[in-house]
Protein backbone atom coordinates (compact mmCIF):
# COMPACT_ATOMS: atom_id res chain seq x y z
CA UNK A 1 0.00 0.00 0.00
CA UNK A 2 1.14 3.54 -0.77
CA UNK A 3 -0.10 6.91 0.52
CA UNK A 4 0.45 9.85 -1.82
CA UNK A 5 -0.08 13.50 -0.86
CA UNK A 6 -1.06 16.27 -3.26
CA UNK A 7 -1.25 19.95 -2.31
CA UNK A 8 -4.12 21.93 -3.82
CA UNK A 9 -4.24 25.58 -4.89
CA UNK A 10 -6.91 26.28 -2.25
CA UNK A 11 -5.03 27.30 0.91
CA UNK A 12 -2.56 24.45 0.29
CA UNK A 13 -5.11 21.88 1.44
CA UNK A 14 -3.99 18.26 1.16
CA UNK A 15 -5.55 15.58 -1.01
CA UNK A 16 -4.49 12.02 -0.27
CA UNK A 17 -4.49 9.04 -2.62
CA UNK A 18 -4.22 5.59 -1.06
CA UNK A 19 -3.10 3.02 -3.62
CA UNK A 20 -3.28 -0.76 -3.43
CA UNK A 21 -2.41 -2.48 -6.70
CA UNK A 22 -4.32 -0.72 -9.46
CA UNK A 23 -7.08 0.54 -7.13
CA UNK A 24 -7.23 3.69 -5.08
CA UNK A 25 -9.17 5.73 -2.52
CA UNK A 26 -9.16 9.54 -2.49
CA UNK A 27 -9.41 11.57 0.70
CA UNK A 28 -10.45 15.24 0.37
CA UNK A 29 -10.32 15.61 -3.43
CA UNK A 30 -8.85 18.70 -5.05
CA UNK A 31 -9.79 19.66 -8.60
CA UNK A 32 -6.83 17.91 -10.29
CA UNK A 33 -7.84 14.38 -11.30
CA UNK A 34 -4.55 13.55 -13.05
CA UNK A 35 -3.39 11.34 -10.13
CA UNK A 36 -6.22 8.92 -11.03
CA UNK A 37 -4.59 7.97 -14.32
CA UNK A 38 -4.17 4.22 -14.57
CA UNK A 39 -6.12 3.55 -11.37
CA UNK A 40 -9.61 2.41 -10.48
CA UNK A 41 -10.83 4.84 -7.79
CA UNK A 42 -13.31 3.04 -5.56
CA UNK A 43 -14.18 5.67 -2.93
CA UNK A 44 -13.91 9.37 -2.23
CA UNK A 45 -13.78 10.05 1.52
CA UNK A 46 -14.35 13.52 3.01
CA UNK A 47 -12.91 14.59 6.36
CA UNK A 48 -15.28 17.58 6.51
CA UNK A 49 -17.47 19.86 4.43
CA UNK A 50 -15.31 22.95 3.83
CA UNK A 51 -14.83 24.00 0.23
CA UNK A 52 -11.04 23.63 0.12
CA UNK A 53 -11.45 19.94 1.02
CA UNK A 54 -14.35 19.09 -1.30
CA UNK A 55 -13.62 21.24 -4.37
CA UNK A 56 -12.80 18.21 -6.51
CA UNK A 57 -15.78 16.01 -5.69
CA UNK A 58 -17.64 16.69 -8.94
CA UNK A 59 -14.52 16.37 -11.09
CA UNK A 60 -13.51 13.09 -9.46
CA UNK A 61 -17.06 11.72 -9.67
CA UNK A 62 -17.15 12.49 -13.38
CA UNK A 63 -13.67 11.10 -14.02
CA UNK A 64 -13.93 7.93 -11.94
CA UNK A 65 -17.52 7.27 -10.87
CA UNK A 66 -16.27 6.63 -7.33
CA UNK A 67 -18.64 6.59 -4.35
CA UNK A 68 -18.55 9.61 -2.02
CA UNK A 69 -18.61 8.66 1.68
CA UNK A 70 -18.75 11.11 4.59
CA UNK A 71 -20.59 11.85 7.82
CA UNK A 72 -24.30 12.61 7.71
CA UNK A 73 -23.73 16.22 8.75
CA UNK A 74 -21.03 16.65 6.12
CA UNK A 75 -23.32 15.13 3.50
CA UNK A 76 -25.99 17.69 4.31
CA UNK A 77 -23.63 20.67 4.38
CA UNK A 78 -21.77 19.98 1.13
CA UNK A 79 -25.04 20.59 -0.70
CA UNK A 80 -25.08 24.28 0.29
CA UNK A 81 -22.51 26.86 -0.94
CA UNK A 82 -23.19 28.79 2.24
CA UNK A 83 -22.67 25.88 4.64
CA UNK A 84 -19.67 24.46 2.77
CA UNK A 85 -18.16 27.98 2.80
CA UNK A 86 -17.76 28.18 -1.01
CA UNK A 87 -19.82 31.39 -1.10
CA UNK A 88 -17.39 33.18 1.25
CA UNK A 89 -14.16 31.36 0.42
CA UNK A 90 -12.50 34.17 -1.54
CA UNK A 91 -13.26 36.67 1.22
CA UNK A 92 -11.86 34.25 3.80
CA UNK A 93 -8.67 33.86 1.76
CA UNK A 94 -8.21 37.64 1.80
CA UNK A 95 -8.53 37.76 5.59
CA UNK A 96 -6.60 34.66 6.68
CA UNK A 97 -2.92 34.89 7.55
CA UNK A 98 -1.78 31.31 8.15
CA UNK A 99 -1.12 30.42 4.47
CA UNK A 100 0.87 32.86 2.33
CA UNK A 101 -0.90 33.60 -0.94
CA UNK A 102 0.70 35.24 -3.98
CA UNK A 103 -2.76 35.62 -5.46
CA UNK A 104 -6.30 34.69 -4.55
CA UNK A 105 -7.33 31.22 -5.75
CA UNK A 106 -9.96 30.71 -8.42
CA UNK A 107 -12.93 29.54 -6.34
CA UNK A 108 -16.43 28.50 -7.38
CA UNK A 109 -18.67 30.50 -5.05
CA UNK A 110 -21.71 28.39 -6.01
CA UNK A 111 -20.11 25.00 -5.53
CA UNK A 112 -22.21 22.15 -4.15
CA UNK A 113 -22.11 18.37 -4.36
CA UNK A 114 -23.72 15.23 -2.94
CA UNK A 115 -22.64 12.17 -1.01
CA UNK A 116 -23.53 8.62 -2.04
CA UNK A 117 -23.22 7.15 1.46
CA UNK A 118 -23.24 8.76 4.90
CA UNK A 119 -22.97 7.60 8.50
CA UNK A 120 -24.12 9.23 11.72
CA UNK A 121 -21.38 8.54 14.26
CA UNK A 122 -18.92 5.92 13.06
CA UNK A 123 -18.45 3.23 10.44
CA UNK A 124 -15.81 0.85 9.11
CA UNK A 125 -14.90 0.53 5.45
CA UNK A 126 -13.09 -2.67 4.45
CA UNK A 127 -11.16 -2.20 1.23
CA UNK A 128 -8.73 -4.60 -0.46
CA UNK A 129 -7.49 -6.04 2.83
CA UNK A 130 -7.38 -2.69 4.66
CA UNK A 131 -9.69 -1.25 7.33
CA UNK A 132 -10.73 2.40 7.41
CA UNK A 133 -12.37 3.48 10.68
CA UNK A 134 -14.37 6.66 10.21
CA UNK A 135 -15.70 8.45 13.28
CA UNK A 136 -17.25 11.83 14.09
CA UNK A 137 -14.98 14.56 15.51
CA UNK A 138 -17.25 17.62 15.56
CA UNK A 139 -15.76 20.95 16.52
CA UNK A 140 -13.96 22.49 13.55
CA UNK A 141 -17.17 21.81 11.65
CA UNK A 142 -20.35 19.90 12.36
CA UNK A 143 -19.43 17.20 9.85
CA UNK A 144 -15.76 16.74 10.75
CA UNK A 145 -14.48 13.18 11.11
CA UNK A 146 -11.26 11.30 11.72
CA UNK A 147 -10.16 8.39 9.55
CA UNK A 148 -7.84 5.72 10.93
CA UNK A 149 -6.34 3.34 8.38
CA UNK A 150 -5.09 -0.06 9.56
CA UNK A 151 -4.69 1.24 13.13
CA UNK A 152 -1.54 3.03 11.97
CA UNK A 153 -2.41 6.10 9.89
CA UNK A 154 -4.72 8.95 10.94
CA UNK A 155 -6.27 11.33 8.41
CA UNK A 156 -7.32 14.24 10.58
CA UNK A 157 -8.66 16.89 8.22
CA UNK A 158 -8.49 20.27 9.94
CA UNK A 159 -9.12 18.79 13.38
CA UNK A 160 -5.45 18.10 14.06
CA UNK A 161 -2.63 20.03 12.38
CA UNK A 162 0.83 20.13 13.94
CA UNK A 163 1.52 23.47 15.62
CA UNK A 164 -1.89 24.90 14.72
CA UNK A 165 -4.70 25.39 17.21
CA UNK A 166 -7.99 23.94 16.00
CA UNK A 167 -10.27 26.62 14.49
CA UNK A 168 -13.68 26.48 16.16
CA UNK A 169 -15.09 29.87 15.16
CA UNK A 170 -15.80 29.28 11.48
CA UNK A 171 -19.48 28.95 10.54
CA UNK A 172 -20.64 25.51 11.69
CA UNK A 173 -17.84 25.20 14.24
CA UNK A 174 -18.70 24.51 17.85
CA UNK A 175 -16.56 24.84 20.97
CA UNK A 176 -19.19 22.94 22.93
CA UNK A 177 -19.22 19.96 20.56
CA UNK A 178 -15.44 19.99 20.49
CA UNK A 179 -15.14 19.96 24.27
CA UNK A 180 -17.80 17.29 24.80
CA UNK A 181 -17.27 14.99 21.79
CA UNK A 182 -14.32 15.84 19.56
CA UNK A 183 -11.54 16.52 22.06
CA UNK A 184 -12.29 13.50 24.31
CA UNK A 185 -12.25 11.18 21.31
CA UNK A 186 -9.00 12.65 20.05
CA UNK A 187 -7.46 12.22 23.51
CA UNK A 188 -8.21 8.50 23.46
CA UNK A 189 -6.26 7.84 20.27
CA UNK A 190 -3.06 5.82 20.74
CA UNK A 191 0.22 7.67 20.52
CA UNK A 192 2.42 6.82 17.57
CA UNK A 193 -0.19 7.17 14.84
CA UNK A 194 1.17 8.78 11.68
CA UNK A 195 -1.04 11.82 11.17
CA UNK A 196 -1.90 13.05 7.69
CA UNK A 197 -3.54 16.46 8.26
CA UNK A 198 -5.71 18.63 6.05
CA UNK A 199 -2.85 21.11 5.63
CA UNK A 200 0.95 20.89 5.82
CA UNK A 201 3.15 17.87 6.51
CA UNK A 202 2.54 14.58 8.30
CA UNK A 203 3.70 14.02 11.88
CA UNK A 204 3.57 11.52 14.74
CA UNK A 205 0.65 11.82 17.13
CA UNK A 206 1.44 12.48 20.78
CA UNK A 207 -1.13 13.22 23.45
CA UNK A 208 -0.92 16.65 25.06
Amino acid sequence: MEIRRFESDLLSSNMYLIVEGDHGIIIDPCRDTAPAEGLVIDYILLTHEHYDHISGVLAWKEATGAMVLCSQACGENIQSPRRNLASTFTAFCELQTWVKLDKLPDADSQFSCHADETFEDETVLTWRGHAFKLFALPGHSLGSIGIILDDRYFFSGDTLIEGVQIALRLPGGSKTRWNTIGAPRLAKLPEGLIVYPGHFDSFIYKRK
